[in-house]
């Protein structure tokens, strides 16, 4: 799946379909491992939410496209997480 930050489709392709917004949230606990950790892992939570992006796409989209990503930390009795937002328009090339 193709994944583009800019909200203009690519050079040479006309999109036959466009379909809802589609939005991700997804709380990381950073308490014990920080920011710096939190892409050290062999599958890091980032990577982890974009395929939950992609993988909540209809079916027919082979790309999204205006994917905004947003984050916050929180800190809580139980831990500190950063939590992040993603958003993108599916289409079909």
């Amino acid at each position: 799946m193709l994944i583009l930050t800019t909200d203009t489709h690519p050079q040479g392709l006309q999109p036959q379909a466009t379909y809802s917004m589609v939005l991700v949230n997804k709380a990381i606990e950073i308490s014990n491992k920080g920011i710096r950790g939190l892409f050290e892992k062999q599958v890091n939570e980032y990577d982890e939410a974009l395929s939950f992006l992609a993988q909540n796409c209809p079916d027919e989209a082979n790309a999204i496209i205006g994917v905004k990503i947003s984050t916050t930390a929180q800190q809580f009795s139980n831990g500190t997480f950063l939590y992040m937002t993603i958003v993108g328009t599916p289409v079909k090339y």
